[in-house]
């Protein structure tokens, strides 16, 4: 998964431009700036939550097209809470030009980066990504017989294909017993590695830090439930669902869902503290900024509003994007309040004690 994405010259985001409708998906920041606004919401909220610092700085990890920061830095300029450092991390030579030739289109100054490691330290700083962890490779298990084994991946008669490991894993994924006993011979899911060093990575960024994470995804007890045999594990080409991604390495998206308990746990280990856990839908039913959008939207009932309108119904309907996508809100290096707007939709106990 790793070289089929981020292979130089030969991964997928190397080759491709995914983005929107003559792409492979879509995400929030291509259905208009619903999502750029509640962000925008969410970060002026946690600079005032922060003492409203006057050095401070924005940083967006894994921004894809660069839509999605530009917007937000818009917004944030409109209320008078534009960040003095915008920085954005992005591995992909293919996605760093892409986000540059755009910032310099919108005229916004961005310092960008190619790893975390590579970005000066902060002292205060608001961290952003939206569908990021999703794309970290992942690794994957089938259960034969009550024991784990590793999926690994061989080539076999000049195609990719999928071989068991020969021995159970010596370090399978956390994932409790029970939940294991009720899953039905050949069970197969994936788990994912990274989000402790993504997290680590994280923390080092500033030393004081918000930190809010967009991605799809399900809590861990949900995420290995028994009827969700197959796993998460997908690819995506021309707005398709690819289910034999060896088929397509290196032509298809390729991407799992989060288990945010993981990353909760991840981010605990890392220093940061857990603030909340919400649903897409809620979070940006309850922004100000969008609720006032959407009035004056709703005034016109032209043809321009209505597609506006119908946008937002796709990044909030549970049948759409508003309830599989989550908001994962956490703080580090300061004892922070969760979001008061937030409080009547948050999940966060569904991702387990503090000392889980």
């Amino acid at each position: 998964m790793e070289a089929a994405l981020y292979e130089p010259e030969l991964g997928y985001y190397e080759r491709r431009d995914p983005f929107a409708e003559e792409g492979d998906y879509v995400t929030a920041a291509d259905l208009g700036d619903w999502a750029a606004l509640a962000f925008a919401d969410l970060i002026a909220w946690g600079w005032r939550a922060m003492g409203a610092p006057s050095d401070w700085a924005l940083i967006e990890q894994g921004g894809g097209s660069g839509r999605l920061l530009c917007a937000i830095v818009t917004a944030l300029e409109e209320r008078g809470a534009s960040p003095p450092r915008r920085i954005a991390i992005e591995r992909t030579n293919a996605m760093r030009r892409r986000q540059q030739a755009r910032y310099r289109e919108r005229g916004i100054s961005v310092a960008q980066y190619d790893r975390p490691e590579a970005v000066p330290p902060q002292e205060c700083a608001i961290l952003i990504s939206n569908e990021l962890p999703d794309a970290f490779p992942v690794r994957s298990f089938v259960q034969e017989r009550g024991r784990l084994y590793e999926r690994l991946v061989a080539w076999e008669e000049g195609r990719f294909r999928w071989r068991r490991a020969e021995t159970p894993l010596r370090d399978p994924p956390p994932i409790d017993p029970r939940l294991r006993a009720a899953w039905p011979e050949g069970y197969r899911s994936e788990w994912n590695p990274h989000l402790a060093c993504w997290m680590e990575q994280s923390a080092r960024l500033a030393e004081r830090a918000l930190l809010f994470c967009v991605d799809y995804g399900f809590a861990r007890e949900e995420y290995y439930r028994p009827e969700r045999r197959r796993g998460t594990l997908m690819g995506h080409a021309n707005h398709r669902v690819v289910e034999r991604v060896l088929d397509h390495a290196g032509g298809c998206d390729i991407t799992a869902h989060v288990d945010f308990t993981a990353l909760a746990e991840a981010a605990r280990a890392a220093g940061f503290r857990p603030l909340a856990f919400t649903p897409q839908w809620a979070w940006l039913a309850q922004s100000p900024v969008l609720q006032a959008r959407l009035a004056r939207l709703a005034a016109r009932r032209d043809a321009a509003a209505v597609a506006e309108i119908a946008r937002l119904k796709r990044l909030i309907m549970p049948q759409g994007m508003g309830e599989t996508f989550k908001l994962f809100v956490a703080s580090r290096g300061g004892d922070l309040p969760p979001p008061d707007h937030l409080a009547p939709f948050d999940r966060l106990d569904r991702l387990g004690p503090p000392d889980s």
